[in-house]
């Protein structure tokens, strides 16, 4: 059986590209022995897609925790925290603060 052949992204080299473990995501890791550089051939994706964030953003509006739309969606809370403090960076809303001065923040 003949070994695929992996190609240095740096130097292009194809001899001496040598297993160097896995990534967090579960890819696995290459190093050249030319270059010394460590890559991943075909790195998966861990991003979400738009529909995904505005389906987070719309839970969200709707009065859901963030805990709960990340439960929901099978996505980490923290996420949804950060897109909603983007889009409200984006889009600016006045809020009425009065009456807020002895509410604890």
């Amino acid at each position: 059986m003949e070994k695929e052949k992996r190609k240095c992204p740096r130097c292009g080299a194809e001899v001496g590209q040598h297993s160097n473990g896995k990534t967090k995501a579960g890819s696995r890791r290459y190093r050249c022995t030319c270059c010394k550089r460590e890559y991943t051939p075909n790195p998966k994706k861990w991003q979400y897609t738009e529909s995904e964030r505005k389906k987070a953003m719309r839970l969200l509006l709707l009065g859901n925790s963030g805990r709960a739309v990340g439960k929901a969606l099978g996505m980490n809370k923290a996420n949804v925290y950060r897109w909603a403090k983007e889009a409200q960076k984006k889009s600016p809303v006045d809020v009425d603060k009065s009456g807020d001065e002895n509410r604890r923040f």
